[in-house]
């Protein structure tokens, strides 16, 4: 095939539009391989940070041996000063030794580089706590929910601070102590229903029924159900089943429950228990 002098133009315009579109498609490419090997390098000194770290649980080591670990993280945030992971894991690593102030400073820069991290909102929350600014981490410990809602962990530490402290927080939120309460059993149940096989999360969920305004008794029931499921603590639950059949005034189910209970330390509980059954 014989090209013309204008067919060789356009072809070599068309090669020229070609090589630009290929890196312009390209660039984007490259840029992202970068920055997963960058990622991937931070979280390999990460996971080398952390091992050195481990050392540190025995008890005969020495403030030269720990000084030298923390070395080692202050380095990783110098490497990667951008990075959250490494911010959270330093942060981390200063609040389980007795650093408080520091950790929430780096907390706080991985909360600035990435406000919506859940990580490092939590975190937060935990630290605040400790220091007794109930509302400051009852807004992180929401911040951290809204993050990443399908973290259980989250889901219990708010719901935790919403009941406990709901008093510190009826006044700091304006909003009354039913509604706190009603807040907080959702936690729970969130907390619940993200790790169902979790005994402590079953087990808040069920006992906040105890403390609402007008529980709903036949919900507390499935709760308590499933939290027998889990238990191995089998008269404890049943229990509880017990007095919440009694609340659901459902006589035979209350007694059915009594009779299953084997724990002698229990038996006083358990006489009051029927006796209420036998007037219903």
């Amino acid at each position: 095939m014989i090209i013309s002098n204008r067919g060789r133009s356009n072809w070599s315009k068309c090669k020229r539009a070609a090589a630009t579109l290929f890196i312009l498609l390209f660039t984007p490419v490259v840029a992202r391989a970068q920055s997963i090997g960058a990622s991937v390098k931070t979280w390999i000194e990460i996971k080398v940070a952390h091992e050195a770290a481990e050392a540190l649980a025995n008890p005969n080591v020495t403030a030269k041996e720990r000084l030298r670990v923390e070395q080692i993280y202050y380095q990783l945030v110098r490497d990667n000063p951008q990075s959250v992971p490494a911010q959270n894991a330093l942060a981390t690593f200063l609040s389980k030794n007795g650093e408080a102030e520091a950790a929430i400073e780096h907390w706080r820069t991985a909360q600035r580089l990435e406000p919506e991290n859940g990580e490092a909102a939590n975190s937060l929350g935990g630290a605040y706590l400790r220091m007794g600014r109930v509302r400051e981490a009852a807004e992180q410990f929401l911040l951290a929910v809204r993050s990443e809602s399908d973290n259980p962990d989250y889901h219990f530490d708010l719901g935790n601070v919403e009941f406990v402290l709901r008093r510190d927080l009826t006044a700091a939120w304006k909003i009354d102590s039913a509604e706190l309460l009603q807040r907080a059993l959702f936690q729970f149940r969130e907390a619940s229903r993200l790790a169902p096989t979790n005994l402590e999360y079953a087990r808040a969920y069920a006992e906040t029924f105890y403390g609402m305004p007008n529980p709903d008794w036949s919900e507390a029931q499935v709760a308590w159900q499933h939290y027998l499921e889990l238990s191995t603590n089998r008269n404890f639950a049943y229990l509880q089943l017990a007095r919440v059949s009694l609340k659901r005034h459902k006589k035979a189910e209350a007694l059915s429950f009594l009779d299953k209970l084997s724990d002698s330390s229990y038996s006083e509980i358990i006489e009051k228990l029927r006796k209420q059954a036998e007037a219903l």
